[in-house]
C-alpha cells in the first residue's frame, strides 16, 4: 500500500502542476485491484468509474501523467527515480491497475534511457556486481562445455547430442514463454544474486 500511494502522489501532483484535471474518483481508480485490498469502498468507486467514465481516454489521461512525472523526478531527484523503481518492483509481483497505466520500457532505446537515469551509489555497485556475475557465468558454461566436448562428448553419437540439444531448446522455449514457470526461475535467480550481492 506504501508504493502504491507513493505513485498515486506522485501521478496527482504531476496532474496539478499541469493544471490537469484529476476527480476524486479518477484518483480512487489508481488504488484499483481485483485480487487484493486497497480502499474501504473500492467497489463502489470502480462500479461508479464504469457507468461514469471511458477506460482508454482515463488510462491514456494517467500513463501521460505518470510518464511526465517520473521523467521529471529522474532529472530532479535521482533519490525519488530509485522509488519510482522500487515501488513498481513491489507492485509488480500482484495485479493492480496502476500498472497497467505506468509506462513501462519496453524498446531497446527506452530500457537504455531507463538505466541511463542517474543512480545512487549502492545502486551502481550493484548494477555492476550483477553484470560480472552474469559475465562470470557466462564464461564459465562457455570453458565447462568446451571441456566436455573434449574430454566427456566424444564418444557420444552425433545422433544423441542433437536429441540432447532439441530437448534442451524445449525446455528453455518452454521456460521463456510459460509465465508461472519462467516467474519463479526469474524470482530464484534474483534470489541467487540477490545473496550474492549481500556477501
Amino acid at each position: 500500500m506504501d508504493a502504491k500511494k507513493f505513485l498515486v502522489s506522485r501521478i496527482v501532483q504531476e496532474a496539478a502542476r499541469r493544471h490537469v484535471p484529476l476527480s476524486d474518483l479518477e484518483q480512487g481508480m489508481l488504488y484499483f485491484s481485483e485480487s487484493y485490498p486497497s480502499l474501504p469502498d473500492m467497489a463502489e468507486i470502480a462500479e461508479r468509474f464504469e457507468s461514469e467514465y471511458d477506460d482508454e481516454e482515463y488510462e491514456k489521461k494517467i500513463r501521460r501523467l505518470a510518464k511526465s512525472a517520473y521523467q521529471r523526478d529522474s532529472k530532479e531527484s535521482p533519490e525519488t527515480a530509485r522509488l519510482w523503481r522500487q515501488a513498481i518492483n513491489v507492485l509488480k509481483r500482484e495485479d493492480h491497475y496502476i500498472l497497467v497505466m505506468i509506462h513501462i520500457p519496453r524498446s531497446a532505446g527506452e530500457v537504455w534511457k531507463l538505466l541511463l537515469t542517474p543512480r545512487s551509489a549502492g545502486e551502481v555497485w550493484k548494477l555492476l556486481l550483477t553484470a560480472a556475475v552474469v559475465v562470470a557465468l557466462g564464461l564459465s558454461t562457455i570453458v565447462a562445455l568446451d571441456w566436455a566436448s573434449h574430454h566427456i562428448l566424444t564418444s557420444v553419437p552425433d545422433s544423441v547430442r542433437l536429441l540432447a540439444f532439441i530437448l534442451l531448446f524445449a525446455l528453455l522455449y518452454f521456460l521463456a514463454w510459460s509465465d508461472k514457470t519462467s516467474k519463479k526461475v526469474g524470482d530464484w535467480l534474483g534470489q541467487v544474486i540477490k545473496r550474492i550481492i549481500d556477501w
